[in-house]
């Protein structure tokens, strides 16, 4: 199991509300109801990030966004990738509300710090 994180930051001109709106409901159903894509995907969560009111004098995160894109393997992220619905839609979309030079994205795989009760499973 691989995960990969991408951290957004939005395209300049659009407010927070309008790209956290079309991350939420145009991308996000993108990835979601498109089955040459999602069929290599175990896991998709978008976190919509809000300033920073908890941490006092804590500077905020330079991104607006990230997201947590879960694969059984690297090479089904790299099937995912290579489908044509890939570069057809997906891409696109993605210039559409985000700030593309600012995007940053890694790779880890899943490792659980299990606290209390029973780790989860996957």
């Amino acid at each position: 199991m691989i995960i990969v994180l991408g951290f957004y930051k939005r395209k300049p001109g659009l407010t927070y509300e309008e790209f956290s709106r079309h991350w939420r409901d145009v991308h996000g159903p993108l990835v979601r109801e498109t089955p040459d894509i999602a069929k290599y995907i175990r896991r998709y969560v978008q976190h919509h990030l809000v300033p920073n009111t908890i941490f006092p004098g804590l500077k905020p995160l330079e991104f607006d966004g990230f997201s947590e894109v879960w694969f059984d393997s690297v090479e089904d992220h790299v099937k995912m990738r290579s489908e044509p619905i890939h570069k057809q839609l997906l891409i696109p979309d993605e210039h559409k509300f985000l700030d593309m030079e600012m995007t940053k994205i890694t790779v880890l795989d899943n490792q659980v710090y299990q606290i209390a009760g029973q780790p989860p499973t996957n």
